[in-house]
């Protein structure tokens, strides 16, 4: 056998074994569900961008809505969508009802869930892409920065500080709760927008607390020995959701 056999067939082992590893990971696992959907949809909310810009540029339409440019205080561009047909609606309503799938099957059947998942990555990336540029696309993209550095630092923290924060979980909860009703109630009653702020900073707290507690849950279970695709889905699916709302929560604070 050649040497450029050797080294073919050893690169192979090598691969093979890597990937053997890879399957006896829970953390392993939830990563790669999580970071493969969390690039889907933030690399779709840049590209919107940046396409919005270049059609702006270029006085053309994009998703269905033209641009205008603008400057904001700092003196970068900002653009301004004018709306025109209904095509980030329906991406919206699409996006809803695929997380409340992504929720639902998520916890009893791997495909659908990884399913549901990725078809809310597809159509949540253009609606955030779209959130941002209505408010000012430059405070959108350091809320994202922003949100990344957090859910990085909450997952060095969660996993290896050493600390149990299972007991968050009951709070954590009951003040989801309140948010909710919370957010229900601005449906329908007027809140100033300093008011808009600080529950919207509450919601960066709550959720930034969230990404702790289930970070360290995933530590704890794979400490435990649990291991398989299922158990790694539905983390991830509460990581994802996590984020998710962590960016919305930091934009509706930067927008209010």
């Amino acid at each position: 056998m050649s040497m450029s056999k050797v080294k073919q067939r050893l690169f192979c082992e090598a691969i093979y074994r890597g990937c053997l590893s890879l399957e006896t990971s829970l953390i392993t696992k939830t990563f790669l569900i999580l970071g493969s959907q969390l690039s889907l949809v933030f690399g779709i909310c840049l590209s919107v961008i940046r396409m919005s810009r270049r059609a702006a540029s270029a006085n053309r339409r994009f998703l269905g809505l033209s641009f205008t440019e603008g400057v904001n205080s700092k003196g970068e561009l900002d653009l301004q969508p004018v709306e025109e047909g209904s095509g980030l609606t329906v991406l919206t309503c699409v996006s809803v009802v695929s997380m409340l799938a992504m929720a639902i099957f998520s916890s009893f059947s791997l495909t659908w869930g990884l399913i549901t998942m990725t078809t809310t990555s597809l159509t949540l990336g253009p609606v955030l892409g779209m959130i941002m540029l209505n408010m000012d696309e430059n405070d959108g993209l350091r809320a994202l920065q922003l949100t990344v550095i957090i859910t990085f630092a909450a997952a060095l923290v969660g996993m290896y500080s050493g600390f149990d924060f299972s007991g968050m979980g009951l709070y954590l909860f009951s003040a989801l709760s309140i948010l909710i009703i919370i957010r229900l109630g601005m449906l329908f009653t007027y809140f100033a927008s300093e008011q808009r702020r600080v529950i919207a900073m509450v919601g960066v707290l709550l959720f930034s607390l969230f990404l702790l507690y289930d970070f360290n849950r995933l530590a704890r279970l794979d400490a435990n020995g649990v291991n398989d695709w299922e158990t790694a889905l539905q983390i991830a699916v509460s990581l994802y959701l996590d984020v998710i709302n962590l960016l919305m929560e930091m934009l509706a604070a930067m927008d209010s």
